[in-house]
C-alpha cells in the first residue's frame, strides 16, 4: 500500500513539473508571437492611427539617389537648421550617431560642429556599453563634460533597486559634447526572437538615470525636466496624472555583444502608413532642398509649416543598403528604427500606455480553471471538450484586457488546461493498474467478479438505470436445509456453506454466468448478462448438470465427516429480465429483477413436491430441446401465474 501511495505521488510530482516545463516553453516562445498577431490585427481593424505631433525625416533610398552615403556633417547641419530655424520644429532628434571626426572633410565637420551651438532643440544621439571592451568607449575626463548635457533629472524613488548600470559610453566627438544642447541614447532592445515590443525610456550608467531620446524630445516638447521613478512607473514632476509610463526592470538582451540593462517598457503600437513606417515621413533630400530653395529665394518643395511644434526624427532608413535601420515589430516586418522612437513618444504626449499588471489576476483564473480540469470529466475527451470551452472564456477575458491596455498571456494559460487533461488521463492510465488490482481484492470479496469487471471497465456510466436483456436465470437451493442448521452450531453452518458455496461458485463462472446473490443458503446465478452469449441457456443447464454432480462428492464427504449430508434443487427459467443498477446515487446493487426472475424461484420449489432435482421452464426448453432429454410435466399451477404451465425435470445432456 505505501508502494502504491508513494509511487503516486512521484507521478504526481513528474507529470506536475512537466506542465511548468510546457507553461515555461509557451510563455517564452508563443504568447509573445500570438499576442503580435492581435496587436496587428487590431491596429488595422481598430484603425488605430499615430498623432500628428511626430514626425520623421528619413535619409531613406530617395535621398542616397541623389547624394551618395556617406554623407557630410553639413548637410544634417542643414536640414536641422531648417527644422528649427525655419520651421519652428520644437524638438528634433538627430537619431545617426556621430562617434568619429571626418578626415576627409573636416571644414564641413567645422561647421557642423559650430552650428550645434545653435540647435536649441537638437538632441543628439549616444549609445550605452555594458562592456569596456566592446568598441570604442568615451573617455573617462569627458564624462563630466557628458553628464553636463543631460539636462533631465531623473529622481529614484524605488524600494527595490537593482545594481545592474552601464559601464561606458560609445565614443563621441569632444567637440559633439562641447558643443551640443542635448545628448540622450538611442538604443533599441530585442526580445529572443529578435522582435522590437519594448523600449528602454531611461538607464542607469555611473549612479544616475538618464533619458533616452523619446522622453528628451518629450521634456523638449512639453517643458517638463524632472520625472521620477518609481518601482513600478516612471513619471512627470511628481504628477502620474499627467505623465505614467509603466516600466519594469532588468530586461536583458544582446546588443552589439552586450547586455542592455535598464528600465523598460511595452510599446503601444500603431497602424502603418506605408512600408515602413506608422508616422508621416519625409524624404531628407526634399527637406535639404527646400533649406537651400529658402536660401536662394525660392518656394521650398516642403512648407516649413510642416514641421511647425512638431516633434522631428531626422535618421537613416535605407532598404537594401548595409547600414539599413530597420528592425522587426509585431505591426511590420520591416520597421525603420526611427519610427519604433516616434511610436514611444507618441505613448508619451498621449500619456496612453500597455501594461502587463494582471499576473495574479492570470495566475489564479489558470489555477482555479485547472482545478475545473482536474476535477472534471474522466474520459479525455470530454475534459478536452471542458478545457476549450474554459479556453474560449479566458481569450475572451485576454481581449478584453487587451483593449483596455492590458497585456495578459494569452496562449500559457490554456496550454496549462490542455496540459491537465491530458495529466488526467496519462495519470489514471499509469495508476489504473494498481487501483484496479486494489479494487479486486476488496470488491471481489462482495460482489462476483464479472459484475466487477462491468464496473471497472465502465466506471462512467455507474449510476442508477438499466436495460431490459433476455436471460437465463438459475435457481439453487438446498433442501430442508433450516432444519439441518437448527441441530448445528453457528460456526458449523457458516463452515457448510461456505465449502457448499465455494465449489458452486467456479462451475458457475465455467459457464460463463454470474453469482447475483446469496439468498441464505440459496444461490441466484444469471447467465447471458452481463457476460453476453448466445447459448446462455446451454450454459445455464450445463452448469446445472456439473453442479448436481458436484453435490453429490460434497454429500459423501460430508458423510465421511460425519456431518449432515445435503440435497439440492435446481430451477431454470429464460425471457426479458430487467439488468443493471438498482438504489440510489449514493448505494447501488448491480441485479436482474422481474417476473422471470421470480418464475426461476418458483420452479425450484417444486422439485420437493415432485421429489426431483432439476426443472426448467417451457421458455428455456425452447431454447435447447434437441440438446436435452426431459420429462414434460403439463398444467402445473405456479404461485403468481393465473394460468397452469408446463415444466420440465431434466434427466440428462444429450452428446454434443
Amino acid at each position: 500500500m505505501n508502494k502504491v501511495f508513494n509511487t503516486k505521488y512521484l507521478i504526481i510530482l513528474f507529470l506536475c513539473i512537466s506542465i511548468f516545463i510546457v507553461y515555461i516553453i509557451s510563455s517564452k516562445y508563443i504568447d509573445a508571437k500570438f499576442n503580435d498577431i492581435v496587436i496587428k490585427t487590431s491596429k488595422y481593424l481598430l484603425n488605430k492611427q499615430a498623432g500628428d505631433e511626430v514626425v520623421l525625416v528619413a535619409v531613406d533610398n530617395k535621398s542616397l539617389e541623389k547624394i551618395s552615403w556617406p554623407w557630410t556633417k553639413d548637410l544634417y547641419s542643414n536640414i536641422f537648421n531648417y527644422l528649427e530655424h525655419d520651421s519652428g520644429a520644437k524638438a528634433i532628434i538627430n537619431h545617426d550617431l556621430i562617434s568619429s571626426q571626418d578626415s576627409y572633410n573636416p571644414d564641413k565637420d567645422r561647421i557642423f560642429f559650430n552650428n550645434l551651438t545653435k540647435e536649441k532643440k537638437l538632441i543628439n544621439s549616444y549609445i550605452f556599453l555594458n562592456s569596456l571592451k566592446s568598441g570604442d568607449i568615451l573617455p573617462s575626463s569627458y564624462i563630466n563634460m557628458f553628464d553636463s548635457k543631460n539636462k533631465i533629472i531623473i529622481e529614484d524613488r524605488r524600494k527595490n533597486k537593482y545594481n545592474k548600470s552601464y559601464k561606458g559610453v560609445m565614443s563621441i566627438p569632444k567637440d559633439v559634447i562641447e558643443n551640443a544642447n542635448n545628448l540622450a541614447f538611442s538604443m533599441l532592445i530585442e526580445d529572443s526572437d529578435t522582435i522590437n515590443r519594448s523600449y528602454m525610456p531611461a538607464a542607469e550608467f555611473n549612479g544616475k538615470l538618464y533619458p533616452s531620446i523619446a522622453l528628451s524630445a518629450y521634456s523638449l516638447y512639453t517643458g517638463i525636466k524632472s520625472f521620477t521613478l518609481y518601482d513600478n512607473y516612471l513619471c512627470s514632476n511628481d504628477n502620474c496624472k499627467i505623465l505614467k509610463i509603466p516600466v519594469k526592470h532588468l530586461k536583458k538582451h544582446d546588443y552589439l555583444t552586450n547586455d542592455v540593462w535598464g528600465i523598460y517598457t511595452l510599446i503601444n503600437w500603431y497602424k502603418p502608413k506605408g512600408e515602413f513606417y506608422t508616422h508621416k515621413v519625409y524624404s531628407a533630400i526634399d527637406v535639404l532642398d527646400s533649406y537651400y530653395a529658402l536660401r536662394e529665394g525660392k518656394t521650398p518643395i516642403l512648407n516649413p509649416e510642416l514641421f511647425k511644434n512638431k516633434i522631428v526624427i531626422v535618421g537613416l532608413n535605407a532598404d537594401g543598403y548595409v547600414w539599413e535601420r530597420l528592425s522587426q515589430t509585431p505591426v511590420l516586418t520591416k520597421q525603420a528604427d526611427i519610427d519604433i522612437h516616434a511610436c514611444m513618444i507618441s505613448n508619451m504626449l498621449k500619456n496612453n500606455f500597455v501594461t502587463t499588471d494582471n499576473s495574479k489576476a492570470v495566475l489564479i483564473i489558470t489555477i482555479i480553471f485547472s482545478l475545473f480540469i482536474i476535477r472534471g470529466y474522466r474520459k479525455l475527451k470530454y475534459n478536452l471538450i471542458l478545457a476549450l470551452v474554459l479556453s474560449v472564456v479566458y481569450l475572451v477575458y485576454y481581449l478584453y484586457e487587451y483593449f483596455v491596455n492590458v497585456y495578459i498571456p494569452p496562449i500559457s494559460p490554456i496550454v496549462v488546461l490542455f496540459s491537465c487533461a491530458i495529466s488526467k488521463k496519462i495519470y489514471e492510465v499509469l495508476t489504473s493498474d494498481k487501483k484496479i488490482e486494489m479494487m479486486k481484492k476488496a470488491m471481489g470479496k462482495y460482489i462476483s467478479k464479472d459484475v466487477m469487471q462491468k464496473v471497472i471497465s465502465d466506471l462512467d456510466k455507474l449510476h442508477v438505470g438499466g436495460t431490459k436483456v433476455i436471460a437465463t436465470v438459475l435457481f439453487v437451493d438446498i433442501r430442508n436445509f433450516t432444519s439441518i442448521s437448527e441441530k448445528l452450531s453457528p460456526q458449523e453452518v457458516t463452515l457448510i456453506l461456505n465449502e457448499y458455496f465455494a465449489k458452486i461458485e467456479p462451475i458457475v463462472a465455467k459457464y460463463h454466468g454470474i453469482i447475483n446473490k446469496y439468498i441464505g443458503d440459496g444461490v441466484l446465478a444469471v447467465f447471458g448478462e452481463p457476460i453476453r452469449s448466445e447459448s446462455h441457456a446451454l450454459n445455464a443447464v450445463k452448469c446445472a448438470v456439473e453442479i448436481i454432480e458436484e453435490v453429490k462428492k460434497l454429500k459423501e464427504k460430508f458423510l465421511a465427516e460425519n456431518k449432515p449430508p445435503i440435497e439440492i434443487g435446481i430451477g431454470i427459467n429464460t425471457g426479458e429480465v430487467f439488468a443493471g443498477n438498482i438504489g440510489t446515487d449514493e448505494r447501488l446493487e448491480y441485479t436482474v429483477i422481474g417476473d422471470n426472475v421470480n418464475l426461476a424461484y418458483r420452479i425450484e420449489t417444486y422439485n420437493q413436491l415432485l421429489r426431483t432435482q432439476f426443472l426448467i421452464s417451457s421458455h428455456t426448453y425452447e431454447y435447447i430441446k434437441d440438446k436435452i432429454d426431459v420429462v414434460k410435466l403439463s398444467e402445473v399451477y405456479i404461485k403468481g401465474k393465473s394460468m397452469p404451465i408446463d415444466i420440465y425435470e431434466v434427466l440428462k445432456l444429450r452428446d454434443e
